[in-house]
């Protein structure tokens, strides 16, 4: 009784939460952190009027506003964290990204390295080949010289015999520059390997240095990633306090004083609205679905061709089987907080609760998967008691809702496979902590959702 009391109250609470998390979501983590700082300031005035207040019973109203104020307070710094949070995650994949593309650079680099080096061990082998080679060339052309040479035109005994010889010593002179250019471009060749040798290794210094800039910065994000968790974790501590205080003071209230029942009322009319809010955009939904199905069999029925397919009226309770099948909402996460059906409520003894509730310990800011794949007829930041969520048509009469997030990851008109992210755990709304409301209606009607998963 005393924690639907407080999941009733919350509805209330936090109808100017969602507003604020709306606008931070294209804050920066400068924006963000100012706005923590204030809304710290906030918190801090906050707590000492309750202080003030909690032994004044003259004062329960105000007592209980305030603390209504610190909740709201306390929620929207939560919602400033957790997206601080997820903008260091986000440059903490684009340096992963980054990190990978350098990587890849090193390893081309190094590679090219070793190729260069093979080239330069073979130019090595070829000039030792022809070094050895050229040596004994020049060192019989030093020995014998021109004196040799002289003697063998001399010792031609004839005019042919002299010509014969004259071009064979021309040969072998062309023969031996040729040698001695052929070397001099190895050894130049050498050198060009080397200096590219010399460049590559730059390249590679280059990147590695600039790998580990980008590694140190990784750490750095990741530090103050955890700094961030840290703080979450305190300020989710901090609002369950709150909480605790809302459901201590609600228990020493009589139900029929009027600061209960004027509680009780705003709240029981705050989830109609959210109830309200949710009917009518699943019924836009599925009126437009029912005449997209229409205009389609007169079209057929027009160019000659039947259709067996019926269209199914909106209302109906008795739910056929779904046309696909259905996957868990939140991932790592089985635990059933809240079942289908009658529960427990503040005033009227018993209420229907429309969904299940999926919690669990650690379970803020896990990722809220389609159950089916379909089209997001809605993604808002609400002010109502589902608070931040998202609504899923499936096309064949079945929607899906997922309520309490803490951010959202797809907008209207978005088209979604199962199991495809579309939302974080969260406590927005009419929600006495961390968790997913996860619904299931057949033409707008709520359903078991556990008959489907």
């Amino acid at each position: 009784m005393k924690k639907r009391i407080i999941a009733l109250l919350l509805s209330v609470l936090l109808l100017f939460s969602a507003t604020g998390v709306f606008q931070a979501a294209a804050a920066t983590k400068q924006e963000l952190q100012q706005k923590i700082v204030k809304i710290d300031e906030q918190i801090k005035a906050n707590r000492a009027k309750i202080n003030e207040l909690k032994s004044k019973k003259e004062k329960q109203q105000e007592y209980l506003d305030t603390l209504q104020v610190q909740i709201t307070a306390q929620q929207e710094k939560i919602n400033a964290v957790q997206q601080q949070i997820d903008a260091v995650s986000a440059e903490i994949k684009k340096l992963d990204k980054k990190i990978a593309k350098i990587q890849t650079q090193i390893d081309k680099v190094r590679q090219q390295i070793r190729k260069v080096r093979t080239e330069i061990a073979k130019t090595k082998a070829q000039i030792e080949a022809q070094k050895d080679e050229l040596s004994t060339k020049l060192r019989t052309s030093y020995v014998y010289g021109k004196d040799s040479n002289l003697k063998i035109l001399m010792g031609a005994n004839s005019l042919a015999s002299f010509l014969t010889r004259l071009e064979m010593m021309r040969r072998s002179s062309e023969n031996d520059k040729k040698a001695i250019d052929a070397f001099r471009e190895i050894v130049d060749k050498l050198k060009a390997q080397k200096d590219e040798l010399a460049e590559k290794k730059s390249i590679f210094d280059e990147k590695k240095a600039e790998v580990q800039q980008v590694r140190d910065e990784k750490q750095a994000r990741k530090n103050e990633l955890s700094k961030r968790k840290a703080t979450l974790k305190t300020a989710l501590a901090n609002i369950q306090k709150t909480y605790n205080q809302v459901n201590k003071l609600l228990a020493q209230l009589d139900a029929s004083s009027a600061v209960y029942q004027s509680y009780i009322n705003n709240l029981q009319s705050e989830r109609q609205r959210a109830d309200a809010e949710i009917d009518a955009i699943i019924k836009k939904a599925e009126e437009e679905r029912l005449a997209r199905l229409r205009a389609q069999q007169q079209q057929q029925q027009s160019s000659g061709g039947s259709s067996s397919g019926s269209t199914s009226s909106s209302g109906t309770s008795s739910a056929p089987a779904s046309s696909g099948s259905w996957g868990f909402p939140v991932g790592g996460s089985t635990y059933i907080s809240s079942g289908f059906g009658n529960r427990s409520a503040s005033i009227s003894g018993w209420s229907f609760h429309g969904g299940i509730d999926i919690a669990g310990g650690g379970i803020y800011g896990r990722p809220i998967y389609a159950s089916r794949g379909g089209t997001v007829i809605t993604a808002t930041y609400g002010t109502t008691g589902y608070g931040n969520y998202v609504i899923l048509d499936h096309g064949d009469g079945y929607t899906t809702v997922y309520g309490h997030c803490s951010s959202l990851n797809v907008s209207t008109g978005q088209s979604v496979s199962k199991g495809q992210q579309i939302a974080c755990v969260g406590s927005s709304g009419n929600s006495t902590g961390p968790h997913c409301h996860f619904e299931v209606r057949y033409n707008g009607v709520k359903q078991n959702p556990m008959n489907y998963l």
